[in-house]
C-alpha cells in the first residue's frame, strides 16, 4: 500500500534551476513533499536524487530538462533514503557524473552495498566545488535530522537549497509558500522543524542563533526543500525568524496509533475506525 502521489510538473525557481517535485497525501486536507532540484548549468548538477517509489517519473521529470550524457555533478545533501532512492539509476544513465558527498553519507549507501567511490567527491560543510559556470557552496541548513547534512547555495542565482530544514504540509499543490494561507503555513513550518528534530528543546538558544544566522547571512534570495514549498521574497527572513524559535519551544505531541489507523483507513479508502 502506497499513499497517493499526487501528479505535478517541475517549476523553475530561478535561471537554469528546477524543482523536482513529488507530492504524497498525508492527511485528508494535507501534501507531504519529497523535493529535489536539478541546475542545468555548464556542468549540470542534480541536487538529490528522491526517493525510489517515485523512480519512473522522477527520471524522466529530470532528464527532461537535462540530457543524462551532461550530468556532471549529483549532490547529496545526505543519505536518508529520500535523497538517494534513485542514485543507482542516475550513475547508470548519467556515465559522466560525479557524486558529491561525504564520509557518513557513503557509511548510510554501505547498506545496499558498496557505492562508487571512484566516482565520488566528499565535499564537507563550509567547502565548495566548481560546477563550470558558477561555484557551489556547501553549508549546513539551520536544522537536520541526517549525519553530516548539507545545504548547497548557488550564488550565482541566490538560491538556497536547505535539504530537510523549513519543511510544511501542503493544503493544495502549490510552487510557493506565498500560495498557501500564511497562518497554516508558519504553524506547519514550526511543527515540522519541532516533530523532525527532537533534539530542539535541548539547545543553547544563543548558540543556535548564532547558528541559523550562519547559513542566513549568505541572504538567499529563493530557498528551496526537500519537504515544503519555495521561499520567496519576505518569506525567506520569516522562515528565518520561525525556525530561530525553535530551541525556547517544547517538543511535540508524537503521533500514535489512533493516527497511524486513521493513515492506513486513508491508504485504503475505508472507513475511519470507531473513535478516531
Amino acid at each position: 500500500m502506497q499513499p497517493p502521489t499526487i501528479d505535478q510538473d517541475p517549476y523553475r525557481i530561478a535561471p537554469d534551476t528546477w524543482v523536482i517535485p513529488h507530492l504524497v497525501q498525508a492527511g485528508p486536507d494535507s501534501l507531504a513533499s519529497l523535493n529535489s532540484l536539478v541546475i542545468a548549468g555548464s556542468e549540470p548538477v542534480i541536487v538529490d536524487t528522491g526517493a525510489a517509489v517515485n523512480r519512473e517519473r522522477w527520471l524522466s521529470q529530470v532528464f527532461s530538462i537535462v540530457d543524462p550524457g551532461d550530468v556532471r555533478w549529483v549532490f547529496l545533501s545526505h543519505a536518508d533514503r529520500d535523497h538517494i532512492g534513485n542514485l543507482d539509476a542516475v550513475l547508470e544513465a548519467c556515465p559522466g557524473a560525479v557524486v558529491v558527498t561525504t564520509f557518513w553519507g557513503v557509511k548510510y549507501m554501505l547498506a545496499d552495498g558498496v557505492p562508487p567511490l571512484d566516482r565520488m567527491r566528499w565535499v564537507n560543510d563550509g567547502e565548495s566545488f566548481d560546477a563550470g559556470d558558477r561555484t557551489l557552496h556547501a553549508v549546513c541548513p539551520p536544522v537536520w535530522d541526517g549525519a553530516n547534512t548539507r545545504g548547497l547555495f548557488d550564488p550565482k542565482t541566490g538560491v538556497y537549497w536547505a535539504a530537510d530544514c523549513f519543511g510544511s504540509h501542503l493544503s493544495h499543490p502549490v510552487t510557493s509558500a506565498r500560495e498557501l494561507e500564511p497562518t497554516v503555513w508558519r504553524q506547519s513550518l514550526v511543527d515540522d522543524g519541532r516533530s523532525a528534530i527532537g533534539w530542539h528543546c535541548l539547545l543553547d538558544p544563543v548558540k543556535f542563533d548564532a547558528h541559523v544566522t550562519r547559513s542566513a547571512a549568505l541572504r538567499p534570495q529563493v530557498v528551496a526543500s526537500a519537504h515544503g514549498p519555495v521561499l520567496e521574497g519576505p518569506y525567506v527572513d520569516e522562515a528565518y525568524q520561525l525556525v530561530r524559535g525553535l530551541a525556547e519551544m517544547p517538543p511535540v505531541e508524537e503521533p500514535g496509533q489512533p493516527v497511524l489507523e486513521l493513515v492506513i483507513a486513508m491508504i485504503a479508502a475505508e472507513p475511519v475506525p470507531a473513535g478516531v
